[in-house]
């Protein structure tokens, strides 16, 4: 879940590769369009949305399914957003840079 469909894209690319189905949306609405026609393991949020505060819906998300994991992606990654994040049931937090690909393959493979 990203409002930049470039990222979106690329990690739908990355993600494809590696072996894994991917569905994105690009806004809190397809998002509650389609939730109940995606079955889905993993969620990868960005901070900052268009619509909806991205905090606000790792809440509303948790609150849909307890225990799924919630990888923030965030180019805007400070400790505050991170403590805060964690507290509401983020599995990972990873800041948007030139390592993240990386560290989310870690990430995904420990899983």
């Amino acid at each position: 879940m990203d409002d930049e469909i470039i990222f979106c894209n690329a990690l739908r690319y990355h993600l494809t590769q590696r072996g894994y189905r991917v569905e994105s949306c690009t806004s809190f609405h397809d998002f509650q369009k389609n939730i109940n026609l995606w079955q889905f393991d993993l969620v990868l949020l960005d901070l900052n949305l268009k619509d909806i505060k991205g905090l606000d819906f790792l809440q509303i998300i948790i609150g849909i399914r307890p225990g799924l994991k919630v990888i923030i992606l965030s180019a805007y990654l400070d400790h505050r957003n991170i403590v805060k994040a964690k507290e509401l049931g983020a599995y990972e937090c990873i800041s948007k840079n030139s390592q993240m690909f990386q560290v989310l393959d870690q990430i995904i493979d420990a899983l």
